[in-house]
């Protein structure tokens, strides 16, 4: 897989991770991000924007983490991020 990157804003959650078992990405601003982790795209279990996430400072992320470990959820497999304040930019493990 390729790197890619994309600006964050704290009103949205960016999908990052889509249906995976492992996920890499680093925080590259000096405003935070947060990853947030769901077990669906859909319905009750989804993602919002007041869902609560991980917060990575600059250069914070992981390299090759299960996404179960980042959650402790077995069925986890939907990484999002978004800014925590301001907008950030994130790389990330992308298709």
């Amino acid at each position: 897989m390729a790197l890619a990157s994309t600006e964050l804003t704290p009103s949205t959650y960016f999908l990052i991770g889509n249906n995976v078992t492992t996920i890499t990405f680093q925080c590259q601003s000096s405003t935070p991000v947060v990853v947030g982790i769901a077990t669906t795209t859909t319905g009750g279990n989804a993602i919002t924007t007041t869902t609560p996430g991980l917060v990575y400072n600059r250069f914070e992320g992981e390299m090759k983490k299960t996404v179960t470990e980042l959650s402790h959820d077995a069925g986890a497999a939907y990484v999002y991020a978004k800014a925590l304040t301001g907008t950030s930019k994130i790389v990330y493990e992308g298709a």
